[in-house]
């Protein structure tokens, strides 16, 4: 056998190459590759809407997210001050205790008449300020100013109130 012929047993080789199908049936057709090759697929819509849905549950998460931290977390009158006498003060709640009270409020209607109209409901979350209000103030008749918080919504562990007593100022 020469060189050149040789050289011909090869190409038939390569032309005569074997295919597997869908089948599982070897092909043995010539000029076909051994292996089929990759298809290039388009991009999948999966994904995309995979990416899509993802973005929009975060986003939904952080706006209910900062809707609660509004709602219940932040105060949106700090520093309120009212004047009156406590009329009721005890302790409540089944799982979380606070301290709540009524108090009278007073409102002025020209030079000395003062009429105690409103009767304004608050909490007390703090056991320190609590004990202090009920010394100075419960069953006397000593009139307090009550420095407070005002809330949109009320917690549990924060009293039965949206308005949460910060301090006391003896008048």
């Amino acid at each position: 056998m020469n060189l050149d012929e040789h050289n011909d047993y090869f190409l038939d080789e390569e032309e005569n190459t074997a295919q597997s199908t869908a089948t599982g049936v070897i092909d043995f057709t010539p000029g076909k590759p051994a292996m089929p090759q990759p298809e290039k697929h388009a991009p999948k819509k999966k994904h995309r809407a995979r990416k899509f849905f993802a973005w929009l549950i975060t986003i939904a998460v952080l706006v209910i997210a900062g809707i609660f931290y509004v709602r219940y977390f932040n105060p949106y009158a700090v520093e309120a001050r009212t004047t009156g006498y406590i009329t009721e003060f005890e302790k409540r709640g089944i799982v979380f205790k606070t301290f709540e009270g009524t108090m009278a409020t007073e409102s002025a209607l020209g030079d000395s008449a003062k009429v105690y109209d409103r009767n304004f409901t608050f909490t007390v979350p703090d056991d320190g300020l609590a004990r202090k209000i009920q010394n100075l103030a419960v069953g006397s008749p000593r009139r307090v100013t009550l420095v407070y918080e005002k809330y949109y919504g009320m917690l549990p562990w924060r009293g039965g109130s949206t308005n949460v007593v910060t301090g006391i100022i003896e008048n």
